[in-house]
């Protein structure tokens, strides 16, 4: 990635180094960086890095070089802090990762007890000293919250949190433990609540705990939390997961969602929103909102994971299983990449690689099913009936336990293997009967395409998603294909979309790839630029660039950079197209321009 498409406005921050040898002092560390990681998150117009990513660099030693092409970020906070008994000693530098240099430093001397003012002082700091060096942004009066529980508690709270967020089942149970007494202390603090239901959830997902019984324990900390506060960023996401995985309704699980994204940018809700998308089957528009979750957080295994995911929905194979084997290298514990590695292989033609590959899976993989499941469709594939039944014999004893979704799962792929197509829906329909989450995934699958046109299957999908675009007759084209309303709409959500991804730096986007961010047809969108924009899709795009390349050539950094060089670096590809298109916008030529302003430089 060159510096110059680097976005100026992107930020790390690392963790804090803890500069005493007491343990509670890591804790506060650890707490300090996620509070101005989400402090700074809040900020419009602002990336920045998400805490797996962040922590992935804990007691590591880093250049500002590595920072940049690791986290693809044009800035990174470091710091440290140093406690004594009266006395809080915390150090601050901001170090510009294009030009490699630390342009701001403080050191604050404060009285530890003054926890919540400490921390919401140095986001202001760190956000005021960032709008110096790159620009406009938006800031409000205060980032951190004070909360209203004495600060013992508080530092109690970060200790628990500490041992939950390092996300294996000994330290989750030690974390809860701790969480659960600051509840018996202080019953109206709803971040305990989330957090013990956070943990409750990743032992479920990574297999540490069944599934069932993790989620069946998290609910009413859940519940409570959001009882205490609904209006949170993590209420919000929560209450979007509930709306989507157990209520299956989607219009609402949206409206959560995009309203934990209005109040701060985090990797988990564009993943989220993503999740909702698959669901529905717009594959295209999920990966976008997937590309911006990787771009906040590139060191979260689950986001690589789902990447891979995306790419074995949409049949390419090849494609995906580098993706989740990248997710197995942060996280090898992760149970979900070995399902998707086994079957892309099967789905490749390669049934006998994809068997010895479930053959060689141990740990936990054996418990969540993975390994009976895997070599159960293999079987199905390469014709060994008695192995299979024996497989699938197996599975079905699985049905009355914590595993049934798993079960379930994996004799609806087996049946549809080997074109027991009615027992398939038959398995479905009880699914659907036990309103497992499982069905919602079942949409998309490639391997269940033989079912699709199946009415009890059709029945069962539209029934779950309403909006399902696999199923749902496609609208005819009328003769103006959006109204007034419908252009004023979507002409907002594109202008939002072009400053998001920024998708003109790309030198070959095409109408079809603008479409896809929409969700549109390309007809549609075309009349949008025409009706909305008085433009066509050349001229509309080009305005973007030649903005950027205004901005960009200005720039100290790229004074010695010939002017077409930055025109690429703005996403033209051609001289000719570059200068017929400046001098129609601009009235000059782009020489004129630089003469002009000169001044500037």
């Amino acid at each position: 990635m060159s510096l110059q498409s680097i976005n100026k406005k992107t930020i790390a921050v690392l963790p804090f180094v803890n500069m005493s040898n007491d343990i509670n002092n890591e804790y506060f560390c650890d707490g300090l960086t996620e509070e101005i990681i989400n402090a700074l998150a809040t900020i419009k117009d602002l990336s920045v890095t998400s805490r797996t990513s962040s922590f992935y660099f804990k007691n590591k030693k880093v250049t500002s070089e590595e920072i940049r092409e690791k986290l693809k970020v044009a800035i990174f906070i470091e710091g440290s802090v140093r406690t004594s008994k009266n006395k809080m000693r915390i150090t601050v530098q901001m170090i510009d990762t294009l030009d490699d240099f630390h342009f701001w430093s403080e050191t604050f001397d404060r009285n530890p007890e003054n926890i919540f003012e400490i921390q919401d002082e140095i986001s202001l700091f760190i956000a005021e000293k960032l709008r110096e060096h790159i620009g406009h942004l938006e800031i409000e009066d205060k980032l951190v919250e004070a909360i209203d529980v004495p600060v013992d508690i508080y530092r109690e709270y970060l200790k628990g949190r500490y041992y939950i967020m390092k996300l294996d089942y000994k330290n989750s149970v030690k974390g809860i433990k701790i969480l659960k007494e600051i509840i018996n202390r202080s019953p109206n603090f709803s971040n305990p609540y989330l957090d013990i239901n956070l943990a409750y959830f990743n032992m479920g997902t990574m297999g540490l705990l069944p599934a069932f019984e993790a989620y069946e324990k998290a609910q009413p900390y859940l519940l409570k939390a959001l009882e205490l506060d609904p209006n949170s960023s993590r209420s919000q996401l929560n209450m979007a997961w509930i709306e989507c995985w157990q209520n299956w309704n989607l219009k609402k699980a949206y409206e959560h969602a995009n309203k934990a994204l209005e109040i701060q940018q985090a990797d988990d809700i564009y993943l989220t929103i993503s999740n909702f998308l698959t669901v529905e089957g717009k594959l295209d528009a999920a990966l976008n909102y997937l590309d911006k979750a990787l771009q906040l957080d590139p060191y979260a295994a689950i986001n690589h994971h789902y990447k891979g995911f995306l790419y074995y929905l949409k049949e390419d194979y090849k494609t995906a299983i580098p993706h989740l084997k990248k997710a197995l290298d942060l996280d090898p514990k992760l149970p979900f990449p070995p399902i998707y590695i086994g079957i892309c292989l099967l789905m490749s033609g390669k049934p006998n690689e994809a068997l010895t590959y479930f053959g060689s899976l141990e740990g936990v993989s054996v418990k969540d099913l993975t390994k009976l499941g895997g070599e159960t469709m293999c079987y199905a594939k390469l014709n060994e009936t008695e192995k299979c039944n024996e497989g699938l014999k197996e599975l079905e004893t699985y049905l009355t336990t914590a595993l049934l979704d798993k079960a379930f799962t994996f004799l609806i792929l087996v049946n549809t293997l080997l074109g027991n197509y009615e027992k398939a829906v038959d398995l479905i329909t009880q699914a659907y009967d036990n309103r497992l989450p499982l069905i919602l995934l079942l949409n998309p699958s490639p391997i269940l395409k033989p079912l699709k046109n199946n009415k009890r299957f059709k029945d069962i999908m539209l029934k779950a998603i309403p909006d399902n675009v696999n199923y749902k007759q496609r609208k005819k084209y009328k003769q103006a294909l959006l109204d007034s309303n419908e252009i004023k709409k979507y002409s907002k959500e594109l202008e939002q979309i072009m400053i998001d991804y920024k998708l003109y730096l790309n030198p070959d986007l095409s109408l079809k790839d603008v479409a896809s961010y929409l969700e549109l047809p390309a007809n549609y969108v075309s009349q949008l630029l025409n009706l909305g924009f008085q433009k066509n899709f050349s001229e509309y795009i080009n305005t973007f660039r030649v903005n950027e390349f205004k901005e960009r050539v200005l720039l100290e950094e790229n004074k010695g950079i010939t002017i077409m060089a930055v025109a690429y670096d703005s996403g033209f590809n051609s001289k000719t197209v570059f200068n017929t298109f400046f001098k129609k916008i601009e009235g000059t030529t782009p020489n004129s321009y630089l003469k002009k302003n000169k001044k500037n430089f």
